[in-house]
């Protein structure tokens, strides 16, 4: 495989993490002492075709990246304040997964490997220092589940993962946060996002103060029961080209800019993101040019066409 399967615009670019964000959890917002800001990002890719769902722990993440795959969806479910007994299922990555990664500060990418092209794309990207390549074909930190059928059982040990993966960075935000105070913009309550596959509905639960989601005709609720939702949720419009490791794989483009749409508070607002590179966090400004930030806590990001 040539070395062009590596994302593109800055190939083989060397990095080096910056230091811990101190004093709030990197991907909340919330206040965090130093036992959660020296953490990594544990980035892990999950499941979400028919057989995928209900979910181990997706709804202890504190950022969810949702992409299109082969005519359906997978997320990039990213940890630190929590860390649960097990999640899953685990499948493989993608080459859209890569600039995403990057942002992070060099987190720990859990997945399930075998695609030889993007095999390649994540070797040289842990070799290059923006992530840390954690393979189930490699490490020991997965087992099977005995209560589905494979490919939908392989499920991650995020002690394991952790202490494993030792050469990764400490998370660093990729979008800014707030507190709180007045939130303008369109009333919003209950909104549809499509995605190639799947549309995707999301509640407004005002007794929660959360945005919880709908899929497949009902609530999306883990394994254990917990309702699969968020603080703020992100629409983010990104083109789509072939990946160089699979021409039949869709790529979501997360260097430059596009539209956007960010729901919190119940309210919708509109703007743009933009991003220079690939390591950089996403920045997010309202169609009247003020920046946007998200509410404390946890929030989903759909990486929609």
């Amino acid at each position: 495989m040539r070395p062009s399967a590596l994302p593109r615009p800055t190939g083989f670019a060397r990095f080096e993490p910056a230091p811990p964000w101190t004093g709030q959890g990197a991907f909340t917002g919330l206040p965090a002492d130093e036992t959660i800001t020296a953490r990594a990002a544990l980035a892990v890719k999950i499941d979400n075709a028919a057989g995928g769902p209900p979910h181990w722990n997706l709804a202890d993440a504190d950022l969810v990246f949702e992409e299109n795959v082969e005519g359906i969806t997978r997320f990039i479910a990213v940890y630190q304040t929590n860390v649960p007994d097990r999640i899953g299922p685990v499948r493989s990555a993608r080459t859209s997964d890569l600039d995403v990664l990057a942002s992070l500060n060099r987190p720990i990418l859990a997945w399930s490997g075998r695609n030889p092209g993007v095999t390649f794309a994540v070797r040289g990207a842990h070799t290059y220092g923006w992530l840390s390549n954690l393979s189930a074909q490699t490490t020991g930190c997965f087992y099977r589940s005995g209560t589905r059928r494979a490919p939908h059982n392989l499920l991650l040990d995020p002690q394991c993962a952790r202490a494993s993966a030792t050469l990764a960075g400490p998370a660093r935000p990729v979008f800014a946060h707030d507190d709180g105070g007045g939130v303008t913009g369109e009333r919003e309550t209950r909104f549809v996002v499509h995605m190639d596959g799947l549309d995707i509905t999301w509640v407004w639960d005002a007794g929660s103060q959360r945005y919880q989601r709908r899929q497949r005709g009902g609530w999306q609720v883990d394994v254990d029961g917990e309702q699969v939702g968020a603080d703020s949720m992100v629409v983010l419009f990104v083109d789509y080209r072939s990946s160089a490791a699979d021409s039949r794989s869709p790529e979501a483009v997360t260097v430059g800019s596009g539209g956007a749409v960010l729901h919190r508070g119940g309210r919708r607002i509109t703007g743009t993101w933009s991003r220079p590179d690939r390591f950089s966090a996403f920045m997010l400004v309202a169609d009247d040019g003020r920046p946007l930030t998200l509410a404390a806590g946890t929030t989903f990001v759909e990486l929609a066409r």
